[in-house]
């Protein structure tokens, strides 16, 4: 997978894999972003996901629903045309904007970035199926690139630093606590002679 791509309604996300990280684009006919994203920012575990409904469909809808319960029992009292009326107009339009309220709802995923930055997607879009193809991908992707960058034994490189390295590839679950001591244990084999090593 090279690409990813999301529709919903007007609304376009799109997913372009790159050699050092992603190219994320979202937009629809009013506006429209594009970023790029290093690997060195992207935490593939790190998702959330949630339901979102528009609290306005959602506000209209009780107020035409409350407005028709007290037209429908007769509990303003008025003349029987405006009860009539009342009721129809207040029934039709509390239907429309239930209707509507369920169309609104979304349900997102966010992945979360070091910075903070939430890169947002439509859940089970296009399906439960290609979405996880999607996750797997990207965490593949991102885990294969931090380490070839960072698991690399170097004996021109300060041994600090290689050991800050592979302390970061373990606490991001890029390599296991076994991967992290034998790479620990390569770098204390070539590097026998430099004083400094820490254990």
């Amino acid at each position: 997978m090279e690409e990813f791509k999301q529709k919903r309604f007007f609304n376009t996300k799109r997913v372009e894999f790159e050699i050092d990280g992603i190219t994320f684009y979202s937009g629809n006919f009013l506006n429209a972003k594009e970023i790029f994203i290093s690997y060195d920012e992207i935490i593939p575990d790190a998702i959330t996901r949630e339901t979102k409904t528009s609290r306005l469909f959602l506000w209209i809808t009780i107020a035409f629903g409350l407005i028709f319960s007290l037209s429908f029992f007769d509990i303003l009292q008025i003349p029987f045309a405006v009860y009539m009326v009342l009721v129809f107009f207040s029934g039709l339009l509390f239907i429309i904007f239930l209707l509507l309220t369920i169309l609104s709802r979304k349900y997102m995923l966010y992945i979360t970035t070091l910075s903070g930055y939430l890169i947002d997607f439509y859940d089970k879009n296009p399906s439960k199926e290609a979405m996880d193809e999607f996750l797997e991908t990207l965490k593949t992707k991102t885990f294969t690139y931090l380490k070839e960058k960072y698991a690399i034994i170097d004996i021109d490189l300060p041994i600090e630093k290689q050991i800050e390295n592979l302390n970061f590839l373990k606490e991001r679950n890029v390599i296991s606590e076994k991967e992290y001591e034998a790479l620990k244990e390569k770098l204390k084999n070539i590097n026998i002679d430099v004083k400094g090593f820490r254990h």
